[in-house]
């Protein structure tokens, strides 16, 4: 499977990384959250910092000062205009912090290691088998998050690892998974901990909605709710740009919803009747491979395939369908967002979009009430790093601009640590 990064990718962890002033209760390290957002964003000069942020002269000297000295900014001599000391040029200095991410994709995990801009130091794919248990999950997520923290240029420091998985997840334990049914309860931080710690567990659709809501932010103001429709089924709702729930539990599991008439189908969650198991992916595959026998079962591949394929013509598909959108008429009266959003693989195919739009709108809404926007947004599985490295990457910086810096005898006292 071919791993995708974008240049939106970088632009995308560097600002979401970047710390809020409001976190800080000296003004020193305000200036420094500040200007170090400031620089993330695109301003290259002193002179441009006291414009856009209406700070004195010297105080703006004094926290890019400090952030030279924590080796967070790099400065760079310019050409000389006029009279006078030549124009400097400020930028992040990529490989001072490094924050590594396992994310799972098909039966494989995808790790990177993003240096502070959202430039990729390093990655790696690892393939695990469909009957790993919890032994052989840990090693994979061990040795791949170890591998990669090894790989941290001189200077760099590492402040951890963050694990996006999919299925259920309850703090840093991952409870189920449809593309390892023989993995239970597993505790991922406790893995991982010993070798790359300390460790952030999140859900990928969480992750996945801070990342849209970053590069879209008005879109992502009102209520709205993320729908992955692929291998499992799964949803992610926010206000404000920021995911509901995050950290306190399970939530958004409506995949594992049950149906009335699926009651014989065996769910891999352990019980029956769910609506996995008629409109999943791992569901649905073999009768999609029986008529199209090429077809992969990672998600961004078929994003490639199914466009092209009658999928109407099976009667599965239709069923799915129907299935989908009572799950999603339902949603919309639980939650009232303004818009649903679909990451579906499915949906690449316009006559299935056509046809699951003309029965979201045929079911209708209760009187008075609008219907929600639905949009059909399919993205790949690896745009969603940058919203689950940023919580970790900002925690380190945080940490990094609080104090006086280095010690007297040249220590860096800045370094974070892993509590």
């Amino acid at each position: 499977m071919p791993f995708i990064n974008t240049p939106p990718l970088e632009q995308a962890l560097a600002l979401l990384a970047m710390p809020d002033e409001a976190h800080f209760s000296e003004a020193p390290e305000r200036d420094r959250a500040r200007v170090l957002r400031m620089v993330a964003a695109g301003v290259r000069s002193r002179p441009e910092l006291v414009e856009r942020l209406g700070l004195r002269s010297t105080t703006a000297s004094r926290a890019v000062a400090a952030l030279l000295e924590r080796r967070l900014l790099v400065e760079a001599s310019g050409e000389k205009q006029g009279r006078g000391r030549p124009a400097a040029t400020l930028a992040l200095n990529p490989h001072r912090l490094g924050v590594s991410v396992i994310h799972a994709a098909s039966r494989a995990f995808i790790g990177v290691l993003l240096g502070l801009d959202g430039s990729v130091v390093a990655r790696e794919m690892l393939p695990v088998s469909q009957d790993a248990d919890n032994e052989a999950i840990g090693a994979a997520l061990a040795g791949l998050a170890g591998r990669l923290a090894a790989q941290a240029p001189p200077g760099m420091l590492h402040a951890g690892t963050v694990a996006s998985v999919s299925g259920i997840v309850d703090g840093p334990r991952w409870l189920i998974a449809s593309r390892w049914p023989r993995m239970r309860d597993f505790d991922i931080a406790a893995a991982i901990a010993p070798v790359a710690g300390p460790v952030d567990v999140v859900r990928q659709l969480d992750a996945e909605f801070r990342s849209r809501a970053l590069a879209d932010p008005a879109a992502y103001a009102e209520a709205v709710v993320l729908l992955h429709w692929g291998w499992g089924i799964g949803m992610a709702y926010g206000k404000g740009g920021e995911p509901f729930g995050v950290g306190a539990g399970p939530f958004g599991e409506i995949g594992h919803w049950r149906l009335e008439g699926l009651e014989e189908r065996r769910c891999d969650c352990g019980r029956s009747g769910c609506l996995e198991t008629s409109a999943a992916l791992w569901a649905m595959l073999p009768a999609l491979r029986h008529r199209w026998p090429e077809l992969s079962e990672d998600e961004d591949e078929l994003l490639l395939q199914l466009p092209r394929l009658d999928l109407l013509a099976l009667p599965d598909i239709r069923v799915a369908a129907h299935h989908m959108v009572r799950a999603m008429a339902n949603l919309s009266l639980i939650l009232f967002p303004a818009r649903i959003v679909i990451n579906s693989p499915l949906l690449a195919n316009a006559a299935l979009w056509a046809h699951v739009e003309a029965l979201f709108r045929a079911a209708g809404s209760i009187s008075g009430l609008p219907m929600p926007v639905l949009c059909n947004e399919p993205m790949p599985a690896a745009r969603g790093i940058a919203g689950a490295a940023g919580p970790l990457m900002v925690r380190a910086l945080e940490h990094m601009l609080r104090g006086p810096g280095q010690g007297p005898s040249g220590e860096d006292t800045t370094a974070p640590s892993a509590d």
